[in-house]
This record gives C-alpha cells, structure tokens and sequence, in this order.
C-alpha cells in the first residue's frame, strides 16, 4: 500500500466514520507559513516585527538539488530568531534578562535533576528522528509557558522595616507571570544550624504572616500560620522543609496583601536558624518552592510526515534543528543547554492534497484559493530552567517549541 494511501485510509477509518461538523483548527506555531498569492509554496517562515505583526521571511516556486540546501539552511538561520522571539513572549520577557556578573542563588540539585530526567525520557519530542510515515497524535492548543515549579529566594521586605520587634521581615517577589496559577502546594526551606556536641537540643519553628494593621500603619500585625518542633542537627547544620501553602495560596489570590513573613527559631534565647542573606556567602537564605497548577487545554488530532536532513527531498518534511541557548545569548537559561527545535520545509504540489483530508477539502471547496505550504502540524513541549528578571528560578513547561512533524496547510 502506498503511503499516501496509507495516511488516507487512516483518516476515513479514524473521522469520516464519526458523525457531526468538520472544525478546521489553525495553529500558531513558533514557525508559522503564511499564504500568499503565488500558485505554488514550498516553505515560509515568518517573523514577529517591531509592531507585533507577521513577517514572511522566505518563498520559493521549488527546492531542488543544491538549492535545496542552500534554501534549508537560510531556514535554519531565520527560524532561530523565530524562535528566540517566542521564547522569551511566552517567558513573559520582552527582552532576556541579563544574568552578567550578577550573584545567583545556587539551585537545588534534586531540581536540576527534573530538567535532566524529563529530557533523556522523550518531554521534548515522543517520536524517533526520522521515521516517515502516517500517524495520528493529539497536541495540545495552547501558546504560554505553563509554570510548573518556582524557587523564590527571600529577600528583606522593600517598604516594611527590615527588623520588627527583633525579628527580620522576609518577603518572596512574584511576578505578574506566576500569580495567574493556582498554587498546588508550598514548602518552605529554612538553614537550621547545628551543635557541636549531644544532647541535641529542640525547639519550635514558627512561621508568621506578616499583614497591614488599618490602625496602626507603622506597625504591621502578624499571624502564625505555621509550627514544627525541630531538633537541631549534629554538625554544621541542615535544611528543614515546612508547609507554607495556605499562606502563599493568599498571596497568589491577592498579591496586593503580600507584606511578607518571619521566621522564629530560638534555643535560649539565641536564634539557631538562618534569615540573612550574609550567612556563608548568602547560599543559606530561606527559600520557598512553588508547585503550580492551571486549567488543562483542549487537544486535536493531526498527521505529517519527517524526513532525515541528509535526504535531498522536496516534499514537505521534518528537519532536525538544534537550538543552543548560549549562541542565542540567553544565558539565563540554567537547563537544558540546547534542544532540537526541528523545522518544515518543502514543496506541497496539488497531488499531495490527499494525503491531508482538511487541507484537500479546503482545496476542492475553494479551487482558486491559494496552494497550501508546508508547516508544522504536530508540536510538543520543552521543560526548561531559567532565572527571571528577579532571581526567581523557574520550572516550566513551553508549549510548541519542537516541531515533532510537518505537513501542507
């Protein structure tokens, strides 16, 4: 059987058989092909102006033979800024922070761990690099980086005195970008230090939320919102986890009554835990991690088909395309270091119109419409860590960053 016959044969079995309207779902993908009045495409890739609109970076009647490649790698060359561009949209930057000769908090490596692990079992992609044929996935329909872990790091309290009633007024920064989940769950880690020598003795940290007294403006009220008896560790010290997410729930609800918190932990009379950021170099300040939930998106079905880079073919393909961080200049990205983003290019002449049954439907309906072009029709999500503009260290999921397969829209 052939492979266009093959893919149609998989469609009829799969949707004609299912009663109700056709819906037509148009993506916006990090490479986006854009139509325009000439009666053949073969790939475009378009750009994000100074004025938020599209720009159509390439077109041309055929990609044959050393054409070809010269016609790939200007693809290459121009799909990296698109994507670049996208990147930072959908991190909510409007340009990369700039993490040069700034001190940055040392992140945790079970977290590192995370990034590693979900790269090296298939998050980037669930297909093999170059295996052609029909298949039909589900993707999901939406653009923003879905956060899913934050590392906020305290720091003093911007407009509150710094000590109140012998005490230090901690404060997490949030961004408008995190605020807009749902917090799932909230741990906070404080540096206990330890002793020399047994017994070792005990004591209770206490956790309280600091909020505005409508009396007493100058003098903030407090709440305690959290306890654990703790015992002091043998040596230099430890870490001790306690749950903060009824209080950090508040702050993501209404950021405005975020006045910050402090931390009590003393063994007679002297404090034993750690609240400052000059202790051991500032790698021992308290610091929160944020597990974030939000509403699931709708998926769709698509079919494309993936070729090797190496092949000189001029059908729509999937090509392999690695993008490094560090050649892009985004430093701030801790992990991972590069991806395969993956990119379409190739001719879509009418007798390839089958192997799509929207696009041949469109077609038929619309006989003297523009010819289709080749372009993403499946795409998947990259895990990524990365510093924001406030020393946060962010966990997230970017939706439609790799190209896992292409096909004529």
């Amino acid at each position: 059987m052939s492979l266009r016959a093959s893919i149609l044969k998989t469609f009829h079995t799969s949707m004609w058989n299912k009663a109700g309207a056709v819906v037509i779902l148009v993506f916006i993908l990090p490479i986006i092909c854009e139509k325009g009045p000439s009666a053949t495409r073969s790939n475009s890739i378009n750009k994000l102006n100074g004025h938020g609109k599209i720009e159509d970076f390439t077109s041309s009647p055929q990609i044959v033979g050393c054409g070809a490649c010269r016609m790939r790698e200007e693809i290459k060359r121009r799909s990296l800024e698109v994507i670049k561009a996208n990147l930072l949209k959908k991190m909510g930057f409007q340009t990369a922070p700039n993490v040069t000769g700034r001190v940055l908090p040392q992140v945790p490596s079970h977290i590192l761990a995370m990034v590693e692990q979900g790269y090296t079992t298939g998050m980037q992609s669930d297909e093999p690099l170059f295996r052609t044929g029909p298949s039909i996935i589900e993707e999901e329909d939406d653009y923003h980086a879905k956060t899913e872990k934050v590392l906020s790091f305290a720091q003093p309290y911007p407009r509150l005195r710094h000590s109140w009633r012998g005490h230090d007024i901690l404060h997490f920064t949030l961004s408008d970008n995190l605020l807009k989940y749902y917090v799932g769950n909230a741990t906070l880690f404080v540096y206990v230090k330890g002793v020399e020598r047994r017994p070792l003795p005990s004591f209770h940290l206490e956790v309280f939320k600091v909020y505005k007294n409508s009396d007493h403006p100058d003098s903030p009220g407090m709440v305690r919102i959290a306890s654990k008896r703790v015992t002091q560790p043998l040596g230099r010290g430890d870490w001790v986890k306690i749950d903060i997410t009824v209080m950090v729930s508040e702050w993501f609800k209404s950021s405005r009554d975020n006045y910050g918190f402090i931390l009590n932990g003393t063994v007679n009379g002297r404090k034993v835990i750690v609240t400052e950021n000059t202790y051991d170099g500032g790698s021992k300040v308290p610091f929160t991690e944020i597990t974030t939930t939000g509403a699931k998106r709708r998926a769709r079905r698509n079919v494309a088909l993936i070729c090797d880079d190496k092949m000189n073919e001029p059908l729509c393909c999937r090509y392999p395309l690695t993008v490094n961080f560090y050649e892009l200049g985004m430093e701030f990205v801790i992990a991972p270091k590069s991806y395969e983003a993956n990119y379409c290019a190739g001719e879509c002449p009418p007798v390839t119109l089958q192997d799509y049954p929207h696009t041949h439907l469109l077609r038929m309906a619309s006989p003297n419409s523009v010819a289709p072009c080749c372009t993403p029709r499946k795409v998947s999500a990259i895990s990524m860590l990365y510093y924001d503009n406030f020393d946060n260290v962010i966990y997230g999921s970017l939706s439609g960053m790799v190209v896992d397969r292409c096909g004529c829209l």
